[in-house]
């Protein structure tokens, strides 16, 4: 004999109007609204400051937007049982939370994690792009990125024939025959999980021993590697989501505390955050106290009315005898080094393009050609810079111009 679900009135009160909508759309609003204004400010030091939008910033836009889309599901799903018991929702309204579950699913989990790997992946290229293992360890992790990707989407619409079976008879019975076994789905499921953690793990260890090796400040390397550990917070949540899919799967009342897609969209959206963390030097750089390792750009004044930058040598390379080009060009351009020395020291990560310091160095040459003669060598000091361009990291060298006066008797 067939047996019906309870109706609504067979539960006390306090069932019936227990819900957690607050709850999950405030708190997954909250991490939302966060990672938004940091994209805000990452895509304002990209267009503004630095001048140098990429495609990895196209894409983390993307990502921004589709993870502002699934909040907005969330908030499109309170009327229709959000944060309820699944037995006091009624079954046309069950119906219609699915069917939005669904898409928010193929757009949040399916495209915009992927997006912002991918983007977070681009972005790291950048660091040393002419290292060969570097490159093409991170040229696979895209690859990796993309094929998972596809591969989670498209099982979401081979799951079910027709795929409306989602939301029309799947979430009353996980065996539906119309259906793929559901042992398959969760271990796809898990598939997808482990791939997210796996990806995380490595975009965030690939870069840590070429950060170290800079010729940088302790601090700004602990800087440095702190904010790309922010994407193992990420992992956290992915851990999470996990667990209860574990717990949860199949289970009818899901929908109550709705953990899985709860701890989808903070993993995503903490992903946003860590992945623009590294981009806002240029904004929290001073406060933080993280000046520039530029110190050939870099000038001070000393007490001999030279200029020194922050390692103690001349801007160029200071020499012994005589003069030098990098003192003389900076004395002769007091005010607009001092002035120039402010602006530098906020791009740690996003220093000046490599044509600049060329144009700088020949301008120095000229200048100094016009008065004086002599033969310019160049030391065994470098310093490494994280570009926001393609070039990668460069090497600048010290210049000395070594020269002997000649004078009229």
């Amino acid at each position: 004999m067939a047996t019906t679900a309870p109706a609504p009135t067979d539960f006390p009160p306090e069932y019936v109007n227990a819900s957690n909508a607050g709850r999950i759309v405030g708190v997954v609003g909250a991490f939302h609204f966060v990672a938004l204004a940091m994209v805000s400010l990452r895509v304002y030091v990209r267009l503004f400051m630095v001048r140098a939008f990429g495609v990895d910033d196209g894409l983390i836009v993307l990502a921004c937007a589709l993870a502002l889309m699934s909040w907005i599901c969330l908030v499109l799903q309170i009327p229709y049982g959000l944060g309820r018991h699944g037995l006091v929702v009624p079954a046309e309204d069950r119906i219609k939370f699915e069917q939005i579950t669904f898409w928010k699913t193929v757009f949040s989990d399916g495209v915009a994690l992927g997006l912002l790997r991918v983007s977070m992946a681009i972005s790291l290229l950048r660091l040393k792009s002419d290292l060969r293992w570097y490159r093409w360890s991170l040229f696979a992790v895209i690859g990796f990125v993309v094929a998972y990707s596809i591969q989670a989407i498209a099982w979401l619409f081979v799951y079910c024939t027709p795929y409306s079976g989602w939301w029309e008879f799947q979430w009353m019975n996980p065996w539906d025959p119309r259906c793929k076994d559901f042992t398959v789905f969760v271990n796809l499921v898990y598939w997808n999980i482990s791939c997210h953690i796996f990806t995380d793990v490595v975009l965030g260890a690939l870069p840590i021993p070429i950060i170290w090796s800079l010729k940088m400040k302790l601090r700004q390397r602990l800087y440095v590697i702190a904010i790309l550990n922010l994407g193992y917070l990420a992992v956290l949540m992915g851990i999470l989501k996990a667990v209860f899919m574990l717990t949860t799967g199949g289970d009818p009342d899901a929908i109550f505390d709705y953990w899985v897609h709860f701890w989808e969209n903070l993993q995503l959206n903490i992903g946003i955050m860590a992945a623009c963390a590294s981009f806002l030097k240029p904004l929290v750089g001073r406060l933080l106290k993280l000046g520039s390792t530029a110190g050939g750009y870099s000038s001070y004044p000393s007490s001999g009315g030279r200029y020194y930058n922050r390692s103690g040598r001349t801007p160029m390379g200071g020499g012994t005898g005589g003069g030098t080009i990098g003192s003389r060009y900076a004395n002769g351009n007091k005010r607009r080094a001092a002035d120039q020395s402010d602006v530098d020291d906020e791009f740690e990560l996003h220093p000046k393009q490599p044509e600049q310091v060329v144009e700088t160095v020949q301008a120095a040459l000229r200048d100094y050609a016009s008065t004086q003669g002599g033969v310019a060598s160049s030391d065994s000091n470098s310093e490494e810079m994280i570009l926001q361009k393609q070039q990668g990291i460069v090497l600048t060298r010290d210049v000395t111009i070594r020269y002997d006066r000649k004078r009229s008797s």
